[in-house]
């Protein structure tokens, strides 16, 4: 019996299975790195507060009213402080300068953009992780849960994860030769094979609708197990080409078929 490698709790990596049974992964970021995003959003944080309180006095001056300058140092340097984690990772789809500088993201526990109720919650729970100093529970928290959580990320149901490396345009270039990345060449689309996409099992289709779009961000591996799962589905599709290569090529080739589907239909639009 075929051992199913996503069954094993992998400790540095956050493993999703969507409902087309599609599985892919991502890397947990580990204490250094986010460390080192700290150590680059500090100081940014700092240059804005000092330039809020700069604006606060500023006003003051204006009014000529010294409980003026309080009042908008006061309300601006609290809008620095607890508004720019949240503010950065919503609006910037889970990153802050820091995170970007070293590849990293905030994402929801199945991998879904972060919202922004979410990216409140973890950053509201941050000064119970800053405790007792620099984030000294936090980083007990992510050692005792095992899946790189601090406290704010348990409780806004978020983690951080290492973003991949972009798809590069040699990449589209070998898909549209008809080579899937890390993969066995496919055949090209030949008259009737638009008939054999609409003859497929609608199940069976949005998994080959979901693994072609996620196809460049899976591992070798990972497709050489979903295809083994859809075997017999690939076996009556294109049981000339599954017995030749393999269902991974198969499978890989009614990805491009679908692929190039998509593509004819929305430049028919």
């Amino acid at each position: 019996m075929a051992v199913d490698p996503f069954s094993d709790q992998l400790g540095d990596e956050l493993v999703v299975a969507t409902p087309e049974l599609v599985t892919f992964g991502y890397q947990l970021a580990g204490p250094g790195s986010r460390f080192l995003a700290q150590l680059i959003d500090f100081p940014i944080q700092v240059a804005i507060l000092i330039l809020a309180l700069v604006t606060g006095v500023s006003l003051g001056g204006v009014t000529g009213d010294p409980n003026v300058a309080v009042a908008a140092s006061l309300l601006l340097g609290l809008i620095v402080v607890w508004g720019y984690f949240p503010v950065c990772e919503a609006a910037w789809s889970g990153k802050t300068v820091g995170k970007f500088a070293f590849g990293l993201r905030v994402v929801g526990d199945q991998g879904e953009p972060i919202q922004f109720t979410q990216a409140v919650v973890r950053n509201l729970v941050r000064i119970v992780d800053f405790l007792p100093i620099f984030y000294g529970v936090g980083v007990i928290a992510l050692f005792w849960n095992g899946r790189g959580k601090r406290l704010g990320d348990l409780a806004a149901g978020t983690v951080v994860v290492r973003e991949r490396a972009p798809v590069r345009l040699r990449q589209l270039r070998s898909l549209v030769g008809g080579e899937a990345p890390g993969g066995p060449a496919v055949l090209r689309t030949a008259p009737g094979e638009a008939a054999l996409l609409r003859q497929l099992d609608p199940d069976f289709k949005r998994f080959v609708v979901a693994y072609a779009m996620r196809r460049a961000h899976l591992d070798g591996w990972r497709r050489e197990v979903l295809a083994a799962r859809v075997e017999p589905n690939l076996r009556r599709a294109l049981p000339e080409l599954a017995a030749a290569e393999g269902p991974l090529a198969a499978l890989d080739h009614l990805a491009d078929l679908t692929s190039r589907e998509a593509g004819t239909e929305m430049a028919g639009r």
